[in-house]
């Protein structure tokens, strides 16, 4: 049994610290109130090892326990945490330094998916909503889709925090990481026409934190409105996958996505053609895709890819599967840090 410390502003968003999540860490790990109680200290965000508190630091100068940042957000590791490929670094607290152990997507195998990406296994309101749209979906014809389309009130929806600034845009060739915040931000600027932009940074909408459920306000929102809705990700990482690309096909339009050869999106097995791959391209020649809309030959694809989801999301045991994997993966990679990689 590991016993683990945790604390800091995003301490809740560590696979450890989710309800949903709970039944599979209980086997192997518990946490502790104090840390040298603690066989780790665990982390979710560099800033909250910045805020160490005295004690926590104290207690690494005693007993030399392991420290972790265990991140599921390539926005932290890169905007912040600057070195997303270390797996080894050190972090200037107000206290003293200390030694960080960093497992993160690109770190450890914890987030390396097998059919449900991570982030999906967090909350229980994922599957349900999928569950239900999906097994409606799948039985709309490419007909019926191709009709639908040319019914929508709107060419393109995009539902994201507008971050413009430049320094969003950072790049680490050798992992594939690519900051997206700004590109995206100007894409949904430049697009043109019948046009949607939601959300409280856009001046349209509350804050997804002042909401109940904010999944499914989005859901409501865009079920049935736009052609094509902006699916992509605040931060391209190759196995970085969240909700967006399924609730974009969840809510009955074509997904613009962005992912290099080497993402795992296309792991999936989604049909060719059932989503519009951006990658490559400059935010206005992208806005330029935008405008020319849905493929006529995307219909045949895309009808085919809601079947196939509808099986792939729709499965309890494949949910259960990615589960175990999960639980797996990040009880081996706690294990081996705490037994093999004191500082």
């Amino acid at each position: 049994m590991i016993r683990y410390f945790t604390t800091g502003a995003h301490a809740h968003r560590i696979p450890l610290s989710y309800p949903a999540l709970a039944p599979l860490v209980a086997p192997f790990a518990t946490r502790v109130e104090r840390p040298e109680e603690a066989d780790l200290h665990v982390y979710a965000h560099v800033l909250d090892v910045m805020q160490a508190p005295a004690a926590a630091v104290q207690d690494w100068r005693a007993r030399r326990r392991p420290v972790v940042i265990l991140s599921e957000e390539p926005f932290w590791d890169t905007l912040w945490g600057r070195r997303p490929l270390a797996r080894h670094r050190v972090v200037d607290t107000a206290h003293g330094a200390l030694p960080v152990v960093q497992l993160n997507h690109h770190t450890s195998r914890i987030f390396d998916f097998d059919r449900i990406p991570y982030y999906l296994l967090t909350n229980p309101r994922f599957a349900a909503a999928y569950g239900a749209r999906f097994a409606r979906n799948a039985r709309v014809t490419a007909a019926e889709w191709r009709t639908r389309f040319a019914a929508r009130p709107r060419q393109a929806a995009f539902m994201f925090e507008r971050r413009p600034g430049a320094f969003h845009d950072l790049r680490w060739p050798e992992g594939d990481i690519i900051g997206l915040c700004a590109w995206r931000t100007t894409l949904a600027e430049s697009c043109t026409g019948r046009v949607d932009r939601l959300g409280q940074s856009w001046g349209r909408g509350p804050s997804r934190f002042a909401l109940d459920n904010w999944h499914l306000d989005k859901l409501v929102q865009l079920d049935g409105r736009a052609r094509l809705i902006g699916a992509i990700e605040n931060t391209h990482q190759p196995t970085y996958l969240t909700e967006k690309l399924f609730d974009a096909f969840a809510c009955g339009a074509v997904p613009l996505y962005f992912a290099s050869p080497r993402h795992r999106v296309h792991g999936l097995d989604l049909p060719e053609g059932a989503w519009i791959n951006l990658y490559g391209l400059s935010p206005q020649a992208a806005a330029e895709r935008v405008a020319q809309g849905v493929d006529p030959a995307t219909h045949e694809a895309y009808a085919a890819a809601q079947r196939h989801l509808a099986v792939l999301l729709g499965e309890a045991r494949t949910w259960v599967r990615e589960r175990a994997r999960l639980a797996h993966a990040l009880q081996e990679a706690l294990t081996e840090v705490a037994e093999t990689e004191a500082p």
